[in-house]
């Protein structure tokens, strides 16, 4: 069942289906429709999503940056987003061949074009994200160009230990790219062993447990 999400504009809890009929129902009869409704969804789209609003005078760079102060920068790393046969990236010199293009494009012209985007950040160890236009909108009183109206609630995960709902606070990196139960809670996470040698794991494996598709990846805390 897909997590839901907190309303910005109202607070209330929403479920995940009917959250954008929700978000919309706060701009009914406005006739300023000059900005775009986007949702941005991880590889587990039930469990990791957003909405946002993007302000006539966005631009790319801008849910650029909040995609990264948001869900996903941990060290800076580079980051583009991909439509059909082009590539926005992040400065003209990592345009690369002839189909890239810079950030410093419209966001409204570039999602209404494409429809849908693939965003990757940092690729070495990429998360993937997908931002689809969800449709008009009203810019009414926007703060910033681009701006999160709802995101999913936080998810509580099990042990992959003891088995205790809800539980986990760490993610061991390690176990985690060998495909092994890698969430930890607090007790567990003294207590656990991986490799040939069943030493107990030093605490640079570990990473929190966050509300993010990036939970676990590099440096990534959150």
């Amino acid at each position: 069942m897909a997590v839901a999400g907190k309303c910005a504009v109202c607070k209330e809890t929403v479920p995940h289906q009917k959250m954008r009929p929700h978000i919309l129902a706060h701009f009914k009869g406005r006739k300023d429709a000059d900005a775009l409704l986007v949702k941005v969804t991880a590889h587990d789209e039930a469990v990791h999503w957003l909405y946002a609003r993007v302000g006539k005078r966005a631009k790319l760079s801008d849910l650029d940056d909040l995609l990264r102060s948001t869900w996903v920068d941990c060290c800076g790393h580079l980051s583009s987003f991909r439509g059909a046969n082009v590539t926005y990236n992040m400065m003209p010199d990592d345009m690369g061949p002839g189909d890239a293009k810079t950030m410093n494009v419209s966001a409204i012209k570039a999602l209404a074009k494409h429809r849908s985007l693939k965003y990757e950040y940092d690729f070495g160890t990429p998360t993937i994200l997908f931002a689809s236009l969800s449709g008009p909108c009203s810019g009414a009183k926007m703060k910033r160009p681009v701006e999160i109206v709802a995101r999913n609630i936080d998810v509580p995960f099990d042990c992959s230990a003891c088995g205790k709902e809800g539980a986990a606070t760490q993610v061991c990196t390690s176990c985690m790219w060998a495909d092994k139960g890698c969430l930890l809670c607090d007790e567990c996470v003294g207590k656990h062993k991986h490799g040939k040698d069943q030493d107990p794991v030093d605490d640079d494996y570990f990473l929190p447990v966050v509300n993010s598709p990036r939970m676990g990846m590099c440096g990534y805390t959150g």
